[in-house]
């Protein structure tokens, strides 16, 4: 049997979003080439080869189209130990991940609403409150490459007494504003919801506001 018979290479297609250059193969968004290598590797088949350790190490010229996966395959054969090595074409189609075609169409599904009624306790933590959302917007995102998972800003508008985020993901938006409510100044928290649309299988398209408010509990 020669080595060509016991390794097989499945081809490898990946997608390029041309936004935000994330790639995608067989369903799953990678972020980072390491994470796309791991997979790539996982995916070759061998048999009859004695501890086999296969890498991955990708090439990427997307605008040539010119990209390559090095394929390392290490084992034993007979009692010898040998380092296969394959060259693998990768075929890429761009396109526009969820997440940039939401973006470019300005698609929201809540308004995350903070309003300050005290013009004192604006001034002391309103850059403090923006911030946190920030950062909560980033740990929640750095957890899972799909983009269906994750949350944007898709718009901020800063207003005289508040600040207004469009995000497109009510689940993520909620966790957000309950973690908003446990500062000692966050007085209320309303939820309202409205139609505004119908989608292609017929049903109500929502809307979700939250609007929560800081301001002096003594007043």
């Amino acid at each position: 049997m020669s080595e060509n018979d016991v390794v097989v290479i499945p081809p490898i297609n990946i997608t390029v979003c041309v936004k935000c250059n994330k790639i995608r193969m067989s369903g799953k968004w990678y972020s980072e080439f390491r994470d796309l290598e791991e997979d790539i590797a996982k995916s070759v088949k061998h048999k009859d080869l004695s501890q086999a350790k296969v890498s991955a190490k990708v090439n990427m010229d997307i605008e040539n189209k010119n990209s390559t996966a090095e394929i390392t395959v290490n084992t034993l054969i007979g009692d010898q130990l040998k380092e296969l090595k394959y060259t693998v074409k990768i075929n890429i189609k761009k396109d526009t991940c969820l997440t940039c075609s939401r973006i470019a169409g300005n698609y929201y599904t809540t308004i995350l609403q903070i309003r300050f009624n005290d013009k004192e306790i604006q001034k002391l933590i309103s850059e403090k409150v923006i911030s946190e959302i920030i950062e909560i917007i980033t740990a929640l995102n750095e957890r899972t490459d799909r983009p269906s998972a994750n949350i944007h800003i898709v718009n901020e508008v800063h207003l005289k007494n508040g600040v207004d985020f469009y995000t497109d993901n009510l689940k993520y938006t909620q966790n957000i504003a309950i973690h908003l409510m446990k500062h000692k100044t966050a007085i209320e928290k309303k939820l309202s919801k409205s139609i505004v649309g119908i989608d292609k299988n017929g049903r109500d398209l929502i809307r979700s506001t939250i609007c929560i408010h800081f301001g002096d509990k003594h007043k």
